[in-house]
């Protein structure tokens, strides 16, 4: 019992004294009127696509306490888009530009970032990110689930930059999703490159995406979406080993691969042009 008395006061001085060296949550949420924050979102899709172009463009433009002054609002205006893949005619991307104006509140602004988010009881650590301009960072990176193939989660927080960095890994998904600040304005400062694209933008694909394939999970038949420029493709599928286990030579837009045979777990499709070769994911159920 003494033993597991001084484990336990060892463990909590451990994590009270790690906390002290975190930023206050009214820190990491420090924003003023007129700032400006804009994030990017990369990754794969459940189906096992990439996600396309987008951009969620925030200013700051109202800031306001309760009367208590133990929370603080912000009003926040988006000016952002996202895109599509679309498959009439040529392929192309597609944008979609959206507005909103929406309000948030941040609570508990005197305690540690370490009670705003339940990672940092697992792991943290506090760096200087030379990619925001040496900002101030606190961060905190974990594991969680079965123990085979767990959850990757990782979340960063910035001084004056509130969630800075999310990154999130499904274990039994396959997929993954980086939700990353890559500009801001603060003042009369700023850091990075500022997105400017605006309405009215259709783009070829071209290097973006040669073949999609859906479904994605897929339990018998895969349908595997051709569109790059070559009408001739090479397709090998791989066991997970990275094997070569079914070679196939195709054609054209459309074509449907039988998968019944395999066994569940996580495969490869290599699919080769003249120009290059592109490697997808497949989960068979």
């Amino acid at each position: 019992m003494k033993k597991l008395f001084i484990l336990i006061l060892t463990t909590t001085l451990y994590f009270s004294l790690n906390a002290q060296e975190l930023m206050k949550i009214g820190d990491v949420f420090n924003f003023n009127i007129g700032d400006e924050f804009q994030f990017v979102t990369t990754g794969t899709t459940v189906s096992g696509g990439n996600i396309p172009p987008n951009a969620d463009r925030i200013s700051i433009i109202g800031k306001y306490y309760s009367t208590g002054q133990d929370t603080l609002f912000f009003i926040q205006y988006h000016n952002s888009y996202n895109s599509e893949l679309v498959f009439g005619g040529e392929p192309h991307l597609e944008y979609h530009f959206w507005t909103e104006t929406d309000t948030v509140l941040y609570s508990n602004l005197d305690s540690s970032i370490f009670y705003f988010d339940a990672g940092f009881q697992l792991n943290q650590y506090i760096i200087h990110s030379s990619e925001l301009c040496d900002s101030l960072i606190n961060g905190c990176s974990y594991s969680v689930g079965p123990g085979f193939e767990n959850d990757n989660i990782i979340n960063e927080y910035g001084k004056g930059l509130g969630h800075s960095y999310s990154y999130f890994y499904s274990g039994q998904g396959h997929y993954y999703t980086h939700h990353k600040l890559f500009y801001y304005k603060k003042g009369d400062f700023s850091c990075g490159s500022p997105d400017l694209t605006t309405v009215g933008i259709i783009e070829p694909l071209e290097e973006i995406a040669d073949f999609f394939i859906y479904p994605n999970p897929v339990k018998s038949t895969v349908n595997l979406q051709n569109i790059s420029s070559q009408d001739n493709f090479q397709c090998s599928l791989l066991n997970p080993m990275g094997q070569s286990i079914m070679t196939m030579e195709l054609r054209g837009k459309t074509n449907r691969i039988n998968v019944n045979q395999l066994s569940r777990g996580t495969y490869y499709l290599n699919l080769k042009t003249d120009k290059k070769t592109t490697t997808l994911k497949l989960i068979k159920e």
